[in-house]
């Protein structure tokens, strides 16, 4: 199937499940004329707000294109679970009809203008939404210990990634983060990549190059791109990044007394360097620190002497069931792996991407300690 082809079937797959959704939800809710007006309602305010959020923002104001981006992904979870819902409520109704549990009129009052029904799908949904807004905001501390014969002292790094700062994600929302940050006291501070969400607009309204520059290290914040820096931060303003007080790595390695770290450009940019082209100017006698924004061809790194890869991107897919479809799609979607001397970790990322809900997932920062072989 070529990508044009994909790129049709898609909508027209979410949109026949988002009809779906609605059309089910709307009967099931009970025969009260403020309701009836209310679904269907918000099923479309949901298509529009992102329609126009995604082809407007930037001729919007900041506040109304903040709120149609929070509505419209915010939304986009919300109806997920509501999908999920009515379902798993047909597919009761048509195991029911095969193998007759109960009678089928009393499945249809349970299941037709059912207040008691409503509030229970709507109960449990609200109840997910807030336990994945909790879990979205509890920011979990991962670890992990590299021992080599390349490090002659302990050093001790911060690790995030997927920032999305932007239109849900705020320059004082950052401003935790970067204590969090500084309360490890590291040495060196690693992002890899997709730092800004999408355009720098708000950024720039937000000074949030001022807050991240509060980043504290001893040698300094270096960051790879992702694909969400490609699509429009690199070009409205490239600077941004020095001014954030974050060297960005794009292709190019810098050496920090005997370690070095290595930056490649994001997946989505075709023209990038291979690492092995990259590599020709590494000491490989220090040690090497890879900041790949997708977690693809690992295989790349070990073959190439790296000892840490770094990456983010998977975000494990924010939200179950999505991060089982994450799990399908990346060799490792979370977490530490290794392959022969070379170590990886893959991160869900501090930030999000739209609503802020993780459901099955965290957001994480991840404080590697480097030290001597013993």
């Amino acid at each position: 199937m070529t990508q044009k082809a994909i790129l049709i079937i898609l909508p027209v797959i979410f949109l026949a499940v988002y009809l779906y959704t609605a059309i089910r939800l709307y009967k099931l809710m009970p025969d009260i004329t403020l309701i009836k007006i209310i679904v269907p309602t918000i099923f479309l305010l949901g298509i529009i707000s992102m329609v126009i959020f995604f082809t407007l923002s930037e001729k919007l104001s900041l506040q109304l294109a903040g709120q149609l981006y929070s509505f419209s992904t915010g939304w986009l979870v919300a109806f997920l679970y509501l999908f999920i819902g009515v379902l798993l409520i047909d597919f009761f109704r048509l195991s029911n009809h095969i193998f007759h549990f109960i009678d089928n009129g009393t499945v249809y009052r349970i299941f037709t203008n059912n207040t008691t029904t409503s509030l229970i799908v709507l109960g449990v949904v609200s109840l997910i939404l807030a336990y994945g807004n909790l879990l979205y905001h509890n920011k979990k501390r991962q670890h992990i210990n590299i021992e080599s014969d390349k490090i002659s002292e302990p050093v001790k790094i911060v690790g995030i990634s997927d920032l999305h700062i932007g239109y849900t994600i705020s320059a004082k929302e950052v401003d935790k983060w970067v204590e969090l940050i500084n309360s490890e006291k590291p040495d060196i501070v690693i992002i890899a990549g997709d730092i800004i969400d999408n355009h720098l607009r708000p950024l720039i309204n937000d000074s949030t190059e001022s807050v991240l520059k509060k980043i504290t290290s001893n040698m300094g914040v270096y960051a790879c791109t992702g694909n969400h820096d490609m699509m429009f931060a690199i070009n409205e303003d490239p600077d941004f990044y020095d001014r954030a007080g974050i060297t960005l790595l794009r292709d190019r390695h810098i050496n920090l007394n005997g370690i070095t770290i290595i930056g490649r450009d994001d997946h989505s940019n075709r023209g990038r360097k291979k690492l092995n082209d990259i590599m020709e100017q590494v000491d490989r006698s220090s040690f090497t620190i890879l900041l790949d924004h997708q977690p693809l061809k690992l295989e790349e790194a070990m073959e190439n002497s790296i000892n840490f890869q770094f990456s983010g991107h998977t975000h494990r897919g924010q939200i179950f069931p999505i991060s089982l479809i994450a799990d399908k799609i990346f060799e490792v979607s979370h977490g530490y792996l290794r392959k022969s001397n070379t170590h990886y970790f893959v991160t869900t990322g501090i930030g999000i991407w739209g609503g802020k809900f993780r459901i099955g997932t965290r957001s994480e920062y991840l404080v590697i300690e480097l030290h001597p072989s013993s």
